[in-house]
């Protein structure tokens, strides 16, 4: 699933926010998107999923305007993962799951034997099938991440966009949480993700995106676009560049602490 942003621009009433923005992220990619609270990324995300949709400009999903697709077809396209989500009752695991399964049905129908089956497979794919009558609410905050993420994947969709998968979870659930998303990727997933942590983009990401003031300042591969000018100017902190097992993996350092 190719996902295309055409000199896209958004404003709110008398506040620009997006400035011709452009990107392609083709199929089979995990790309971060780094920058700054307040410069455009949550707004970026509700045009792509179509829930802002007075933007000027294009978004493309394999070569077609979003502009042209209802939500219920685009829904089996694309799908979201929030930050957090704190559900109106104590759902069990399978059913937080059931309801991306569900997506397509009508108002009223119940889920039935199909959609069973899709929400079985995405709690397998993600190796959570332990879970499933366990309660949302009492599990760890990285479990529920990656609960969020099997009800996306339910939906069928192969584009997936994600505000911040980790923040909030610890060391070990960050890891958790990125490896399922790297091994998504794999598998043929294309993946927009919000980050705020630039060594995270380095370790996991196929291609990067850096905003700032609503516009794209840089994009490519981690080692093409990532330095220490470059997060300096995102997030005003000096820092540089450093390397470890023959350049294979880089991380950045602050200069002031």
């Amino acid at each position: 699933m190719m996902l295309k942003v055409q000199n896209l621009s958004f404003s709110y009433p008398k506040r620009p926010v997006l400035r011709d923005v452009n990107f392609t992220i083709p199929q089979g990619r995990l790309v971060s998107l780094l920058g700054p609270n307040g410069t455009g990324k949550s707004t970026l995300f509700r045009c792509i999923l179509n829930l802002l949709s007075n933007f000027q400009g294009k978004v493309l999903i394999n070569g077609v305007d979003t502009s042209d697709i209802s939500l219920p077809e685009l829904s089996k396209l694309i799908a979201y993962i929030p930050q957090v989500h704190y559900p109106a009752f104590n759902y069990s695991v399978l059913d937080m799951v059931l309801m991306g399964a569900s997506a397509h049905l009508s108002s009223f129908s119940v889920p039935g034997t199909k959609e069973l089956k899709r929400a079985q497979a995405a709690l397998e794919l993600l190796g959570i099938e332990e879970f499933a009558q366990r309660n949302y609410m009492q599990i760890s905050g990285g479990e529920q991440q990656l609960v969020l993420i099997a009800r996306a994947i339910s939906q069928n969709s192969k584009l997936l966009i994600m505000d911040e998968p980790t923040a909030s979870l610890d060391f070990g659930n960050q890891t958790l949480v990125m490896r399922c998303i790297k091994n998504l990727v794999k598998q043929g997933y294309t993946i927009l993700q919000a980050t705020h942590n630039p060594n995270q983009a380095f370790a996991y990401s196929d291609q990067i995106l850096a905003m700032q003031g609503g516009r794209i300042i840089a994009d490519g591969t981690p080692q093409e676009v990532v330095n220490g000018e470059l997060i300096n100017e995102l997030y005003g902190i000096k820092t540089r560049v450093e390397s470890l097992e023959e350049g294979r993996i880089r991380f950045c350092v602050p200069l002031e602490i």
